[in-house]
């Protein structure tokens, strides 16, 4: 990065932070308890103080272009150690949240991180059209009498093909979303000098890292509760099996054919279940355990995904054993509210909410690993500098 860079001061970066959450560290003398406290922070990652100094000075462009953010796994022991109470760890989630609105080229995500009130509308509004798709197919399209419609038991056949089609959508449009602001990150985080170069053989050795923070989420295992780490990751595994279920083996995992126990459609399927209400359990038991001051100013954002996901599992678990029950009626209503609750998590949450930290986290770590390793190799007189 240009030293230059460095000397530009914005004075409306600090209220722009403050439009996503509670961002005040005025209290802050610099006395670097929070980064000492840190087990995450190495020679080249030194957060929250340089985050937290480039949003006092009203650095935009480097604070923009830092990593350092997405390092913080949230554990909030720099809040524990902070001598002031000036609560580094909200500071840095709402940070997080300002950076997750910078890299949508949409324009949605910065408004429902700054509003509440936006936020919740939009997932009301999803659900009341999916409600309204689910009436329209069957009043209109099946020309089920609207009499018949909560009080007749159904099989779930005839809607099979359909659903198929609607399923991949409301997975795969959230995902390539997602997908599609890799350039725009990685032009935003990597300055121009380091577009230049950084060596192509540099992103190839390091993708590994991608594949490992993505799967493993191995850098949180540094934190001190292991419990978080085995929470984060039976809840990243359990969720990315389903995804993979419901993307590449629907027809067979959504059927009214019904198996036996050892099959494999059900257990892969109690396993995923498992592994997130497990996940889920763990990260709420473990929040119940630490001090509560490092878990107040949660905002609603923060909890719609946890919330949704569970009632997304729970009422698709309800669903499939009132269907093995033998009650049909049961399981088709349990199976449309199961509908109208996933279709907003995924197209809202997953595109514009806490969910998008599963690409945004990993590959913010993924060229921070790229621009040390082409630090590592490069010539002295060519090394490109870094703000700090």
């Amino acid at each position: 990065m240009a030293v230059e860079t460095l000397s530009v001061c914005d004075p409306t970066l600090l209220a722009d932070i403050r439009r996503y959450g509670k961002f005040d560290p005025t209290g802050c003398y610099q006395c670097g308890s929070c980064t000492l406290t840190c087990d995450l922070v190495d020679d080249t990652v030194t957060f929250p103080r340089r985050s937290i100094r480039y949003a006092l000075l009203g650095l935009r462009q480097p604070l923009v272009q830092s990593l350092d953010p997405w390092v913080c796994h949230d554990c909030g022991e720099c809040s524990i150690a902070c001598p002031r109470q000036a609560e580094p760890r909200i500071s840095m989630l709402t940070l997080r949240r300002f950076l997750s609105a910078q890299y949508d080229w949409t324009g949605i995500a910065p408004t429902l991180l700054q509003s509440t009130a936006w936020y919740v509308g939009s997932l009301i509004f999803v659900a009341a059209l999916t409600f309204l798709l689910i009436l329209g197919y069957h009043l209109w399209y099946v020309k089920m009498p609207a009499t018949q419609l909560v009080t007749t038991p159904l099989g779930l056949e005839h809607m099979f093909p359909l659903m198929t089609y609607y399923t991949l959508t409301v997975i795969l449009v959230p995902l390539l979303l997602l997908l599609s602001r890799v350039l725009r990150i990685w032009r935003l985080t990597m300055s121009a000098e380091e577009r230049a170069h950084i060596p192509f053989s540099a992103y190839v050795a390091e993708f590994g890292t991608y594949v490992d923070q993505s799967v493993t989420h191995s850098l949180m295992r540094k934190c001190p509760d292991r419990g978080r780490w085995l929470g984060h990751w039976g809840l990243a595994l359990g969720t990315v099996m389903m995804l993979t279920i419901k993307v590449f083996g629907l027809k067979w995992f959504q059927t009214d054919n019904l198996y036996p126990f050892y099959n494999p459609q059900r257990w892969l399927g109690y396993l995923a279940t498992g592994l997130i209400l497990y996940g889920m359990g763990e990260i709420f038991l473990g929040r119940l355990r630490a001090q509560k001051e490092i878990y107040k100013e949660t905002r609603f954002q923060d909890l719609a995904f946890p919330i949704l996901l569970v009632l997304t599992v729970l009422s698709g678990l309800a669903a499939h054993i009132f269907r093995y029950a033998g009650f049909g009626l049961t399981c088709h209503l349990l199976y449309a509210l199961h509908i109208v609750i996933a279709t907003p998590m995924l197209l809202v949450e997953m595109s514009f909410g806490k969910w998008a930290h599963m690409v945004y986290r990993p590959l913010a770590l993924y060229f921070l690993a790229v621009r040390q390793r082409a630090g590592r190799q490069a010539p002295a007189a060519e090394v490109v500098p870094h703000a700090v």
